[in-house]
């Protein structure tokens, strides 16, 4: 018995609604279709793009995998190229100021870089185009930190000279016959006569010469400047009194000098400036008497000049003579005392603790470092990075901000010790040998 079919009391309802559909509205819902429809076919393209974008095998594997490329350009290639080499350079040159040893330098013994020489009382050392220069027999050799000579130049003439070094200048006086040699990267640039007998020497960081001397028409000291080539820039005729030490400033226009005074009544120190842009009436002029003082160096800086005098460390203004005292001392406590470009150093004994103290200060009175030890060194070499303490066997090596840069052991101590190859590289003298010791 065949089963009856309900029916559907909504169909009729329903087909009449759909009959009634306004035909805009079916022609929208039309287009609505159609966009779902392309966008599906897009997203699909899209995705067997990437899927096909490399080789796969019937797994569906890729066999070839994406490569990834990024573009440099030659400028940044250039500048990465640049900034390995300026670190390389900073630490071959810097590095072992600051204990970096790229070298291994510690561990090579002393006797390992020397230089075979019978040495003399009267043979001159120094260092000269940061390297080291020894006069003897009437020439000038020059060694690196290596032991290898560089340059050697012999004098005609027989004289016992006088050596004065700034930074490529060399100046080599005869006194007695008022004779000067000046080089300049190892290059003699001028042999000049002065008309008297020299009694002191100058020279600044341009090759500017300025020479104390008595000439033969009675003037018993004067300061003549030079320039390299040997040009007179102007003449300063002083008193009797003979000069300690002297700073040529701005070019050599100004010169600052240090003469001795000494009468009946007072010995000391009497501190002058010469500025020839002055009006002439002005150009000479005291800046401070020191009574009963004597001054071993001083360094001017801007309108500051800092002396080391015989108790004492001061700072002078150049424009008003006030003095202000940035260390005393007594021979009793201080050991070794020495001026540097922006600081000074000293080694004193600390009566609290029984110990000795190395202090490097700041001339504005900032201390930068203060190391304790435990027994008192036979010398201080001091130089503007580093210092070196000298005992009988060994060496004691710490830079200006206290890091210790470790010891090199020696023989016994020597008869004369130069710093040169921009601090790193120390010049042990015996008498048949010359050590050269290096960071």
């Amino acid at each position: 018995m065949r089963k009856k079919e309900k029916k559907n009391k909504n169909s009729s309802v329903f087909l009449e609604e759909v009959n009634n559909i306004d035909p805009s509205v079916e022609d929208d819902i039309a287009k609505g279709i159609d966009i779902v429809n392309k966008n599906k076919e897009e997203l699909e393209r899209q995705r067997n793009s990437r899927i096909n974008r490399f080789k796969r095998n019937a797994n569906g594997k890729i066999i070839d995998k994406p490569k990834i490329r990024y573009k440099v350009s030659s400028s940044t290639i250039l500048i990465i190229i640049a900034f390995i080499i300026l670190i390389v350079w900073f630490l071959y040159n810097y590095g072992p100021i600051f204990g970096i040893d790229i070298n291994n330098n510690a561990s090579i013994p002393i006797d390992s870089n020397k230089i075979e020489l019978v040495t003399k009382d009267s043979d001159i050392y120094g260092m000269y185009d940061e390297q080291l220069y020894v006069y003897s027999n009437n020439t000038i050799t020059l060694y690196n930190q290596k032991s290898e000579v560089t340059w050697t130049y012999n004098f005609s003439e027989s004289f016992s000279p006088n050596i004065y070094v700034e930074g490529k200048y060399m100046l080599v006086t005869n006194n007695s016959a008022g004779r000067i040699y000046l080089f300049e990267n190892q290059n003699e640039i001028l042999n000049k006569k002065i008309d008297g007998t020299i009694k002191n020497s100058f020279i600044d960081k341009y090759g500017n010469m300025a020479i104390e001397y008595a000439n033969e028409s009675g003037y018993n000291n004067i300061i003549s400047v030079y320039d390299k080539k040997g040009n007179n820039k102007y003449d300063t005729y002083l008193s009797q009194e003979n000069i300690i030490s002297l700073q040529m400033l701005d070019n050599a226009k100004k010169i600052v000098f240090a003469e001795a005074i000494s009468n009946s009544s007072n010995i000391g120190v009497k501190i002058r400036i010469v500025d020839i842009s002055k009006n002439e009436e002005e150009q000479i002029r005291d800046i401070v008497i020191l009574d009963n003082h004597f001054i071993y160096k001083f360094i001017v800086e801007g309108e500051k000049i800092y002396a080391l005098l015989d108790d004492s460390i001061v700072s002078i203004d150049i424009n008003s003579g006030n003095i202000n005292t940035l260390k005393e001392f007594n021979n009793t406590q201080m050991l070794f005392v020495a001026l540097n470009n922006n600081y000074y150093t000293y080694l004193e004994r600390d009566v609290n603790s029984n110990k000795y103290v190395i202090q490097n200060v700041n001339y504005d009175g900032n201390i930068i470092s203060s190391t304790y030890i435990d027994s008192m060194p036979k010398e201080m070499i001091s130089s503007e990075y580093i210092n070196y303490y000298i005992y009988q066997d060994y060496i004691y090596i710490l830079n200006k901000w206290g890091v210790d840069l470790g010891d090199r052991q020696t023989d016994f101590t020597p008869k004369k010790s130069i710093v040169f190859n921009n601090n790193k590289s120390l010049a042990l003298v015996y008498t048949n040998k010359i050590y050269i010791v290096n960071l």
